[in-house]
């Protein structure tokens, strides 16, 4: 057996950061459509924000940060665009980014120059080329992010449109150590071995001795829902035993 409260207590606390992940990306691709929507030449030179609309980029980020303090760690806006007079690799990459650590926020000290940014390909994660090519938001992770923090993290994008063109990529992210220091405790106290994991059966937070961050669980179905349906992040209890815990796992 194991504590119910508990369980619900974990599961509560994810849904609520879950929720309002989703909620901030989507707010903030909003707001930043209508900022676009003020650049005359974004539909041929792509997306090159004068200081005035970077100002009120970073103001709107740097709300999602101050207001989602307790579980985000990042957020900002991505694109890429061809312009329609030159060569794909001469594409314009925009990338503002803001990062938090505990009441400081701080601009990413990303490089700046276009060549850069070209060998900080994002559109390689999941969380840009999902959005990119399907028009829909995505949780993405865990997954070491390379291009801004170093450390393992899940990633909530939204598609940025104006009408039906795809213009970049709005994103929140939390940490993978963030998601620990909320639910570890709660989850330690449950009484069984418990982990949260992604959708693609991923280990994100877990309990088990040994098992980390990234580790892939055999059963992809547990959990899934009466008609099929897998949340993007769910709790998982296994076997109390520390052997049986363990085989849960590929090796």
């Amino acid at each position: 057996m194991y504590n119910d409260i508990y369980v619900k207590r974990a599961r509560d606390i994810l849904d609520d950061i879950l929720v309002a992940a989703q909620r901030a990306a989507t707010t903030l691709a909003d707001k930043t459509a209508r900022i676009l929507l003020e650049l005359p030449l974004y539909r041929t030179e792509g997306v090159r924000l004068e200081q005035e609309q970077r100002d009120v980029l970073q103001k709107h980020i740097q709300d999602v940060l101050r207001r989602n303090h307790a579980w985000c760690n990042g957020a900002g806006f991505a694109s890429y665009a061809v312009p329609k007079t030159v060569k794909e690799e001469n594409g314009y990459w925009t990338l503002e980014w803001w990062r938090q650590e505990g009441n400081t926020i701080q601009y990413a000290q990303l490089e700046h120059n276009q060549e850069q940014r070209r060998r900080l390909d994002f559109r390689l994660f999941e969380w840009f080329r999902q959005p990119a090519s399907r028009h829909l938001p995505v949780i993405d992770g865990p997954y070491v992010d390379y291009v801004c923090n170093g450390a393992y993290t899940i990633t909530i994008a939204h598609p940025v449109l104006i009408g039906e063109e795809f213009v970049g990529v709005a994103a929140v992210d939390i940490l993978v150590s963030t998601l620990d220091r909320l639910l570890l405790p709660i989850l330690g106290a449950i009484g069984k071995p418990a982990l949260i994991i992604n959708d693609d059966a991923r280990v994100v937070t877990s309990t088990v001795p040994g098992v980390r961050s990234g580790s892939l669980l055999k059963n992809q179905d547990v959990n899934r829902s009466a008609n099929g349906d897998v949340p993007p992040l769910r709790l998982v209890i296994l076997p109390l035993s520390h052997t049986e815990s363990h085989r849960a796992f590929v090796s």
